[in-house]
């Protein structure tokens, strides 16, 4: 493999390459002669403002241009979205070089700040280069946070940051980096501000256990990980103790191990939650649920994820029989239920494949707990008070266009399930076509069967049945259950639910008239 030294040295020669050669169009305005000026007009050429850049730069390495002036002048347009994107690849360059005392430090607490939030992959490859060059192994936490960020098409092992946490970690394997970020994610070069306002550390740790969970899908050397852990290690700071508790618990009493930074989030929250009432409701919960994992056969425990554990603890107190049934069981169970019920499937979107929502397209991709999951969810979305909330609040998600509304399904004694609304709130309300889950929500859902939200814009919402790219996206962060309610008529609901692995099920109509 080449060198990570000498691959990204090439990538950013070609990208000079192509900074220079850029910018055909011509302009009425012409440079002043001064380069800063010139290098701040937006009406020049880009290429002349590259040129300006350049020229200032030669003017400060020879002492006639103040450093620190200029680059704060270039840090500004550097931080800006309204920068041309190849001047902005050219001024981070420039400032990455800059080998005086000063300079290399400025732009190691930028790069330190820049990394977590930049979306440009060039310009990644650009601070990477420099960072390996430079051997700032500081900037390892902000790394990993860039790579934790998934970059559709491309394969983690491509990318910048990849390279740059393995060399600037001595070649260690990659997992037990992250993992040694995830436990100690405190930067020590972050100041104290950026740790209380930006709440880099908790950011830092929450990224690099989503990171983990992907670079790690077996789950195996996480396990490993959190076992060879000395508790009592006085550089582990109390928040990260807790947690490896936390994840030790949930794998031993649960036959779990959450996958991404949203997941243990809510593993914290059903173990420590803020409000006093709803932690003694999760302590009684956690005991039920330990009960029915433990009655389990060790089949069925293969891929438990946390949505699983809901369904689990409520079969095992109101359906126990169901719990003898085997991964095909489950299935027949479920798919003669299913069959006969009318399918509205997705349209596809330009460039997407057609869709799969019956049980058996997706027979070989779900777990026993995932079948016994959309068993559950269908028998919640058979109870006739579920229903009845469900239609009163798709009517007030019609009256309301500037959002989809949506809540949880929660169930309580035996078979008492309801619908529980969480009005997005006004900050939330992005479009009509959007549902955006409130902190309140997540909060209230611990132990909450699944999330759902109504697809209900339009006086028949059939192309729109079940969950948008956006949908799957979102439940692959939170690994909730997810369920899209679809407006057919206005005594009719389609209902779909999903998992953040691409997994669709239509369950048919909800009629209102069958009341």
């Amino acid at each position: 493999m080449m060198k990570t030294h000498t691959k990204l040295a090439l990538i950013l020669s070609l990208s000079s390459v192509t900074l220079l050669c850029a910018c055909s169009s011509s302009s009425m305005y012409e440079p002043s002669g001064n380069p800063l000026l010139d290098l701040r007009n937006p009406e020049l050429l880009e290429r002349d403002r590259v040129a300006a850049a350049q020229a200032a730069w030669v003017e400060v390495e020879q002492g006639i241009r103040d450093r620190e002036r200029t680059r704060y002048a270039m840090k500004n347009l550097a931080w800006s979205g309204g920068t041309d994107t190849e001047l902005r690849l050219v001024i981070i360059d420039i400032l990455m070089s800059d080998r005086s005392t000063e300079g290399d430090a400025d732009s190691r607490a930028m790069a330190r700040l820049l990394l977590p939030t930049e979306r440009d992959q060039e310009a990644v490859r650009v601070i990477a280069y420099h960072a390996v060059e430079s051997g700032w192994d500081e900037l390892i936490p902000s790394f990993v946070r860039s790579l934790s960020r998934p970059i559709p098409g491309v394969p983690d092992q491509d990318r910048a940051e990849f390279e740059a946490i393995q060399r600037l970690s001595g070649d260690f394997p990659i997992e037990r980096v992250v993992f040694d970020v995830f436990l100690n994610p405190t930067q020590e070069t972050a100041t104290q501000q950026e740790n209380a306002v930006l709440r880099s550390g908790d950011r830092t740790r929450d990224q690099a256990w989503g990171l983990l969970g992907r670079l790690d899908q077996s789950g195996e050397m996480r396990d490993q990980f959190i076992s060879s852990v000395d508790i009592a290690d006085e550089r582990i700071d109390a928040q990260s103790r807790e947690l490896i508790e936390d994840l030790r618990m949930a794998r031993d009493e649960l036959g779990v191990l959450p996958d991404t930074s949203m997941e243990v989030a809510w593993l914290g929250s059903l173990r420590h939650h803020e409000d006093a009432r709803n932690r003694a409701q999760n302590e009684q919960w956690w005991a039920e649920t330990r009960s029915a994992v433990r009655s389990l056969q060790d089949f069925q425990r293969q891929d438990l994820r946390l949505r699983n554990l809901e369904p689990i603890r409520w079969v095992h107190q109101n359906q126990p029989g169901w719990l003898n049934l085997d991964r095909e069981g489950v299935f027949g169970l479920l798919n003669s239920r299913l069959r006969g019920r009318t399918v509205h499937k997705r349209k596809p979107g330009r460039g997407e494949e057609p869709r799969l929502e019956r049980l058996g397209d997706w027979i070989d991709r779900m777990s026993w707990g995932d079948l016994l999951t959309v068993l559950v969810v269908d028998q919640s979305l058979e109870s006739e008070q579920v229903q009845k909330q469900l239609f009163t609040q798709r009517a007030l998600d019609k009256k309301d266009d500037s959002t989809e509304y949506g809540g949880v399904i929660e169930s309580g004694s035996q078979f008492d399930w309801r619908a529980v609304l969480f009005r997005p709130r006004q900050r939330d309300r992005i479009s009509d076509e959007r549902f955006v889950a409130s902190d309140d929500m997540f909060r209230f859902s611990d132990r909450s069967l699944a999330h759902y939200h109504f697809h209900a814009n339009e006086r028949n919402n059939a192309r729109h049945a079940g969950p948008s790219i956006q949908d799957l996206r979102n439940a692959l962060a939170s690994q909730r259950t997810g369920v899209v309610l679809t407006s057919l008529s206005s005594d009719e609901l389609n209902a779909d639910v999903y998992f953040g692995n691409g997994v669709v099920v239509d369950l048919g109509v909800i009629d209102s008239r069958s009341h």
